[in-house]
């Protein structure tokens, strides 16, 4: 483990004192993971979403049975941890398999040089009535809570994404240091989501989240991520608006960033002349 929960809240607050936003920057290879600790990320987030959009399909793919997802971080991590030098690391975690053992887990996740963990996959995701069905068979949100309970116990830094102000509310109470209010699949790109809610009320759901989130403890800190905030500016909006003090990147970081600039490069290069 590189940096202790303490290390990283003092850094985090001080931010906040400075009136500085927060970023978490999530990663699917070394390179971003590098270039976004070089642009000063203040965490780098590892889980098995990002390893589908960088391969270019959308990123709701990795809440599809197409593989392991904890599996999936943990070989994302031999090829990114090594790239990031002073950066926290946060690993997201699938907690929903009856099998998997948190404190065994985070044992493992220190081991690697993780600093913190985040539960992804969520299963907010799913909707009501799948998040339901997962609930009453025992491998729902509640497995979440439990894996951001585990890490407070352990001392260990969690973020915890929800998407509505009861999960918020939860994992608030369950120790969680920051939350993720979570809009749902970023928009914009070649594989962004087309239809997403109105920056207005993204921004109330936000809101929503971050009182509940505070109910439970004043000092949790709470980050915007997904839906119509896919930019900066979107991105800045949502934080003006909405008591939240930092934004989690992750297509709107690494794949439309990426799609952008390989397109308009390949454009340049084929503008070159020939002299024949």
């Amino acid at each position: 483990m590189k940096f202790n929960r303490q290390e990283i809240l003092s850094r985090l607050r001080n931010q906040v004192e400075q009136k500085k936003a927060i970023l978490m920057f999530g990663a699917g290879t070394g390179l971003t993971a590098k270039c976004a600790e070089a642009g000063g990320a203040d965490l780098i987030g590892i889980y098995s979403t990002a390893i589908f959009r960088m391969q270019g399909f959308p990123s709701i793919l990795a809440w599809l049975p197409y593989g392991d997802c904890n599996e999936h971080m943990f070989r994302m991590a031999k090829n990114i941890l090594p790239m990031v030098k002073e950066t926290p690391c946060i690993a997201g975690v699938g907690a929903h398999h009856p099998g998997i053992d948190f404190e065994r887990t985070i044992d493992r996740l220190q081991r690697l040089g993780f600093s913190g963990v985040n539960n992804e996959p969520f299963s907010g995701l799913y909707g009501e009535f799948f998040s339901s069905q997962l609930e009453r068979a025992g491998v729902g949100f509640s497995r979440e809570v439990e894996l951001i309970r585990c890490a407070r116990k352990r001392e260990f830094f969690s973020v915890a994404w929800t998407m509505s102000a009861e999960e918020s509310a939860r994992m608030s109470a369950a120790g969680a240091d920051i939350i993720g209010a979570m809009i749902g699949v970023t928009s914009g790109g070649i594989s962004g989501s087309k239809v997403v809610m109105s920056l207005e009320k993204a921004v109330e759901e936000v809101q929503k989240m971050v009182e509940a989130a505070k109910r439970e403890n004043p000092e949790v800190m709470i980050l915007t991520h997904g839906g119509p905030f896919a930019d900066p500016v979107t991105a800045e909006y949502s934080l003006k608006n909405s008591g939240a003090v930092g934004y989690a990147s992750g297509s709107s970081g690494e794949r439309v960033p990426t799609e952008e600039a390989v397109i308009t490069v390949t454009k340049k290069y084929k503008d070159m002349k020939i002299c024949i």
